[in-house]
């Protein structure tokens, strides 16, 4: 029977010497050079978190805050005219309602404060995820390149939180912290976003590439068993059971999902792709050179897999990539950072000092980055009584998440919610993405006042040359028809 060849003993995940050495440095007065570069970790982190505010999906998340603040958890569409009264699944009512009450009390700069702070804690799990690796210039080329990709991916949405969660699984099935811990982060990923099955997928690799490796998965079991009753306690929300099954409903809308770009496979255009499959290749070699463990590989395999099927899973698999190759790379330097120094507590200093003097300077600006959308055309339809209770504007699927914020009462055409909207409002949409003749009529069935679109696009065209819609309103990005 074959065997699977391993190189010298290594520590045990969870039990590295970097993780020892930290711990009980030679001196106790400074700060250990790990420690230092752990700070800084995650002091970028914080910054990548304190980016202006430009998700769309953000903006309908804290519209359904606000919403919940004032009459509780909507069961039906609240925002659109094209689906007003169907069934709608909160799936981060949570997310929504954190944005909301921080919103109401500190203002959208304490909203990204919150995401600083977030973004702020997956860096440092991060760092406490390289910990095998040992030497720290090692453990530090690892996270730098999750970090870019973080740049790219880490959203102010609350798909974010899952980030979190997964990282923090991972963190505990390496043996840190107590099992039940996974307990809560189960309860809080269920209650917050539709990703928490990453994180059985994770357990569930983990403990097989154990078996296969011949060796016990008691700790992962552990950790599997406690995020079990804490999904089953993520059925206490104001949903219930419902939010369980969602992420089976949402896979279900294939027909929807395969047009979104998000589900697509990734733009290779894009850094945080290119970063990952890089990654991954060397991972991948370096495991099958010095690690030659299933407890590695599997998550590494499955993950990179999800990342190259579709554009959302490429942050949550920079991190698997980082975790799972750690442990091949112990003993690749000797400087585990172990040495305490005065200069290192004054570098630290210095670097808490200066981000915090970044973060005051990039929290007095504006909060929001709202140069992709249509400010000037909406501020231009409002004073001219276009926007109100009973107008029917048809307009990008991301406008319409702007409308919905700022402007609560006008009901909108379609938004990304793409799950919840009917077949036919999906189909409507994609006549007008892609401008076929059918648009004249799509605008009739829907008994549309106006068309809000950008002008680069194939719709833009028939819009402007239309002998049936006149053109209201136009600058260099978007154009706004009505009807002669």
């Amino acid at each position: 029977m074959a065997t699977i060849l391993r190189p010298d003993p290594v520590p045990a995940v969870g039990a590295s010497p970097s993780t020892a050495d930290v711990d009980q440095p030679a001196s106790r007065s400074g700060r250990s050079l790990a420690g230092l570069t752990g700070l800084v970790v995650t002091l970028a982190g914080l910054l990548i978190g304190l980016q202006r505010i430009d998700d769309n999906s953000f903006f309908t998340h804290l519209a359904t805050g606000r919403l919940i603040l004032d009459s509780g958890v909507p069961t039906m569409d609240p925002y659109s005219f094209t689906a007003a009264g169907e069934p709608w699944t909160v799936q981060s009512w949570l997310a929504s309602l954190i944005y909301a009450v921080v919103d109401d009390l500190a203002g959208l700069g304490g909203v990204r404060i919150v995401m600083a702070l977030t973004t702020a804690l997956l860096a440092y799990l991060l760092w406490r995820l390289t910990e095998p690796a040992g030497a720290v210039v090692v453990r530090a080329a690892l996270v730098v390149p999750v970090l870019l990709i973080g740049t790219e991916r880490w959203a102010e949405r609350p798909m974010l939180f899952g980030f979190v969660g997964l990282a923090a699984l991972y963190v505990l099935a390496n043996g840190a912290g107590s099992p039940w811990v996974a307990a809560p982060i189960l309860w809080v990923w269920v209650n917050t976003h539709g990703s928490f099955p990453m994180g059985f997928v994770l357990l569930g690799a983990l403990v097989v590439g154990r078996w296969l490796d011949r060796e016990s998965a008691r700790r992962e079991l552990q950790v599997s068993a406690w995020a079990g009753l804490g999904l089953l306690l993520g059925a206490l929300n104001p949903i219930g059971p419902k939010l369980l099954v969602f992420p089976i409903e949402l896979l279900g809308k294939n027909e929807a999902l395969r047009f979104v770009n998000e589900w697509q496979p990734p733009d290779y255009a894009d850094l945080a792709p290119k970063l990952l499959v890089l990654m991954a290749g060397l991972a991948l070699l370096a495991l099958l050179a010095r690690h030659r463990r299933f407890r590695a590989l599997l998550p590494l395999v499955v993950f990179t897999g999800l990342a190259l099927t579709s554009a959302r899973n490429v942050a949550p698999a920079g991190i698997i990539v980082l975790a799972a190759v750690a442990p091949a790379l112990a003993g690749l330097g000797h400087d585990l950072g172990r040495e305490r120094r005065p200069i290192f507590r004054t570098a630290a200093i210095v670097a808490c000092v200066l981000t915090g003097l970044v973060a005051f300077g990039t929290l007095r600006g504006p909060q929001t980055d709202l140069a992709t959308y249509p400010t000037d055309a909406l501020d231009w339809m409002e004073a001219n009584g276009l926007l109100g209770p009973d107008s029917r504007i048809i307009s990008r699927d991301y406008v319409a998440n702007y409308l919905e914020l700022e402007y609560d009462d006008v009901p909108v055409f379609m938004d990304d919610r793409y799950d919840m909207f009917p077949s036919e409002v999906f189909t409507d949409y994609l006549v007008l993405f892609h401008g076929e003749p059918e648009w004249e009529a799509v605008a009739e069935r829907w008994d549309a006042d106006g068309i809000l679109w950008d002008t680069g696009s194939p719709l833009a065209e028939e819009l402007v040359d239309s002998t049936t819609w006149r053109v209201a309103y136009e600058d260099d990005r978007w154009v706004l028809v009505v009807p002669r």
